[in-house]
């Protein structure tokens, strides 16, 4: 059984949420990952990886026609289930 892997934001006040990373994707030499805050299925959000000093870091996608680039890609794999 895998381990999940569990990442950390701070919210506008300051409050720390979990997320889990339910899966990564490479998409043009640029990684993704799918985020569920910790114990809430229903809600998930897709973020830019990157490496920063060897250190991961989750980058909000600000740019529509990446956003939908990436959120079509991830569609495509139930679609083809």
């Amino acid at each position: 059984m895998s381990e999940k892997k569990i990442v950390t934001f701070l919210d506008e006040e300051g409050k720390k949420i979990d997320f889990e990373v339910v899966d990564t994707l490479k998409i043009e030499e640029e990684n993704y990952a799918l985020l569920a805050p910790v114990g809430e299925e229903e809600d998930a959000y897709v973020y830019k990886i990157v490496e920063t000093d060897g250190k991961e870091e989750y980058i909000a996608i600000e740019d529509d026609e990446e956003f939908a680039r990436v959120t079509e890609e991830y569609e495509s794999y139930f679609d083809e289930e």
